[in-house]
């Protein structure tokens, strides 16, 4: 079965696979995981989850039988629902606003009082899927575990950004960098990122690791900046992105990037608990 896909479910942060299974679940009314996967093309390692969540939002109704049987709303409940979503992700967002403004303004002086193109996008990865991939000169990416989260649930959602972003620094010749910020109870964390995606990593020019900042960003080229943005309240973590095009700052965090660069640890065997043996991430070219 053809499921048709709405561009209205992504915003309000569902995955692919979250999509169909909705659609799926609202043309059948009463279904099970078999059924569902069978019709809406959706992994089975994936349905249980994006049934669990469709639920925690609100969007369908899940009966406690052997095996467990879902059930669709109305379609005015659904839609209903989904507004409401999307008013709470948008007030998430402007009680975030003030800490965005807090961090911009902490910027050096010469960057502010300025009229910058900034270019707010919801969602997990938006600018990172049209800006990293299409990359000419460098990437310098400083990354914490919940772009590790955001990257994870992208490519569960059918985009396989990682390649993406490899394909292009491999045609282009992309200079990338990347330093991973981390604590002791999130390592754990990135060394299984590090051992998922190895292959989809090999491009990286270069990686080192570090104690964790608490604001992660990528600086493209030489005029354009992602910062990511999170909130804990947010199921997902991260809720949106902000695109800041100016030289002087992509300047000034590339400044800030190679400071960072020169402390940060060329290994994680640096750390004593390193589990990972003689499996190592991508080393310095």
């Amino acid at each position: 079965m053809r499921i048709p896909d709405s561009a209205l479910l992504e915003e309000i942060g569902l995955t692919l696979h979250e999509r169909k299974s909705l659609v799926a679940l609202m043309i059948f009314g009463v279904a099970d995981a078999a059924v569902l996967c069978r019709e809406g093309g959706v992994p089975t390692s994936k349905i249980y989850r994006a049934m669990e969540k469709l639920a925690q939002l609100g969007l369908v109704e899940i009966q406690p039988t052997r095996p467990k049987m879902y059930v669709a709303l109305a379609p005015e409940v659904v839609t209903n629902r989904v507004i409401a979503i999307a008013r709470e992700r948008a007030e998430h967002f402007a009680a975030g606003a003030g800490e965005l403004q807090r961090l911009l303004a902490a910027l050096p002086g010469r960057v502010r009082g300025k009229h910058l193109f900034v270019d707010l996008a919801m969602g997990t990865e938006s600018h990172v899927k049209r800006h990293l991939a299409t990359a000419r000169k460098r990437i310098l990416s400083y990354m914490e575990r919940a772009d590790l989260n955001a990257i994870d649930q992208v490519i569960d959602g059918g985009f396989p950004i990682l390649r993406r972003i490899a394909r292009n620094a491999t045609e282009q010749n992309v200079r990338h960098q990347a330093v991973f910020g981390f604590s002791y109870q999130t390592a754990p964390r990135l060394i299984e990122f590090l051992r998922k995606h190895s292959a989809e990593i090999r491009h990286l020019t270069g990686v080192r690791y570090s104690g964790e900042l608490g604001h992660p960003f990528h600086v493209i080229d030489d005029d354009m900046v992602v910062l990511p943005l999170d909130h804990p309240f947010i199921p997902e973590g991260r809720f949106a992105s902000l695109l800041v095009r100016d030289h002087e700052l992509a300047t000034s965090l590339a400044e800030g990037f190679e400071e960072l660069w020169c402390k940060a640890m060329k290994n994680l065997q640096e750390i004593n608990f390193d589990p990972r043996g003689s499996n190592q991430p991508p080393v310095e070219k």
